[in-house]
């Protein structure tokens, strides 16, 4: 009598809660097939009651435990057999966890394992907190509606994150396990014959090699994250230089055409028309040194030095295409809450395509203006260029993916970078064109703890 009881009022509500557990990993409930449900149920307490008919020690019934729950979940629910371990790792690393509370619970109130077994009413509340504990986290799991696959690891640098913390947790389940079977030793003469120095040292050694393989996969992360960060911190400087570089080349080849031009005058004995020509360039090396002594002041004041670096190179850049840029910088705080890697995408697109797009324009009309600023509501960047007008139809259309002006069709991506970056920090980015003047602008609501 006492096993049917058992059997019926424990055993099969823990392997249901067990099989609850290991469901909720991936987002699984026990009630979309109900008879494997209770077919794993039935199949699982048997093997449990069967371990504990031939009194096999702690550690070795979890294990068979373990084993047969994985063959279960993979021959019942064919999840495959990595899903299948995993299930199975999670429902046992419940199981382990609510037995080590409920031990400390106990042994901090000097009641010890064989007064627990020496009286029925202990163990009928025992078994009734150790149910309760798996319930409670079966609930939480469905509740947040949790999928594992959520956090699994789309590229190099987090699958070593991933496994870091897969092998602590196991590691961490290891340490509560012994300590479980320490606790359990102390108060059962039984299992203090088996926990052997041998056995205890067996587990030491596993435990000191994962050790050992998190400390390795801690190194290989570490070491990957830092060359992400070079990375992604030295693209902007590469972009940057690579402008500076064109810039110096489109610069070198006017030179030469004036210079070819100049000597042209001179052979011909031209002499007034070369005066008028120099003169001419004399005031337009004027004029461009007056904007980019203002440009640099304003630079200065860039907080960023990558940010500061690529303003340099486009000013570089529409100084080569004889485009003025001017820059007003009036807020110190210049989006700090963005990652500088996610800012260089949305300066550097937004002032690609004002310079392309002004670039159509006659040089005489030629303006861009770049305004980073804020007000009582908003951070703020707007980047003001002249050049053709966007169709009022397309509007809506430039954030989209693929959505070009280019005539051989390359390229939309650049704004639909920028809007994703914006929104993704809780930003918005609007764009307005009309009478020959396009301008986006991109905001953030102005709060206190991004000033």
């Amino acid at each position: 009598m006492d096993f049917i009881l058992r059997f019926v009022l424990v055993d099969v509500p823990e392997a249901f809660l067990l099989l609850t557990i290991g469901l909720a990993m991936f987002n699984r409930s026990i009630f979309e097939h109900k008879k494997k449900a209770l077919l794993f149920a039935v199949l699982l307490s048997v093997c449990g009651e069967l371990l504990a008919l031939y009194e096999v020690s702690y550690q070795p019934k979890v294990l068979t435990m373990f084993l047969c729950m994985t063959l279960i979940f993979y021959f019942l629910y064919q999840p495959g057999l990595l899903r299948a371990v995993f299930m199975s790792t999670a429902s046992l690393g419940s199981m382990i966890l609510a037995e080590f509370i409920l031990l400390i619970i106990y042994n901090s109130q000097q009641i010890y394992w064989l007064d627990i077994l020496s009286t029925n009413m202990l163990m009928a509340v025992v078994r009734l907190l150790y149910l309760g504990l798996l319930l409670i986290c079966a609930v939480i799991l469905r509740q947040m509606k949790f999928d594992i696959r959520r956090l699994f690891p789309r590229n190099r640098y987090n699958r070593y994150l991933f496994l870091l913390i897969l092998v602590g947790s196991i590691e961490f389940l290891l340490i509560l396990f012994m300590n479980t079977s320490f606790f359990l030793r102390e108060n059962n003469s039984t299992l203090a014959q088996l926990y052997t120095p041998q056995f205890q040292m067996l587990f030491q050694i596993l435990i000191l090699v994962l050790f050992i393989l998190i400390v390795f996969l801690f190194r290989v992360y570490l070491t990957l994250t830092i060359h992400r960060v070079e990375e992604e911190t030295g693209t902007p400087y590469l972009k940057s230089i690579h402008d500076m570089l064109t810039a110096i080349r489109s610069i070198k080849h006017d030179s030469l055409n004036h210079y070819t031009a100049i000597n042209g005058f001179l052979k011909k004995g031209l002499y007034d028309l070369a005066k008028e020509y120099v003169e001419q360039l004399l005031q337009e090396i004027l004029i461009t040194e007056k904007t980019v002594d203002s440009s640099s002041h304003v630079l200065g004041g860039i907080k960023n030095p990558a940010v500061s670096s690529l303003l340099q190179s486009k000013m570089a850049l529409c100084l080569a295409e004889r485009i003025p840029l001017t820059m007003n910088v009036t807020t110190g705080n210049q989006f700090a809450h963005i990652k500088t890697y996610d800012l260089i995408k949305i300066l550097g697109n937004l002032l690609d395509n004002a310079i392309r797009a002004t670039s159509y324009e006659l040089e005489e009309n030629r303006y861009i203006r770049l305004d980073w600023g804020q007000s009582e509501r908003e951070l703020f960047l707007i980047i003001e260029n002249s050049g053709p007008c966007i169709p009022e139809d397309k509007l809506n259309e430039v954030f989209s993916i693929g959505y070009t002006t280019k005539t051989n069709g390359q390229g939309g991506l650049g704004l639909s970078i920028v809007k994703s970056v914006t929104e993704r920090y809780g930003g918005k980015v609007t764009v307005c064109s009309e009478n020959g003047i396009t301008r986006f602008h991109v905001s953030f609501a102005n709060r206190s703890d991004r000033d």
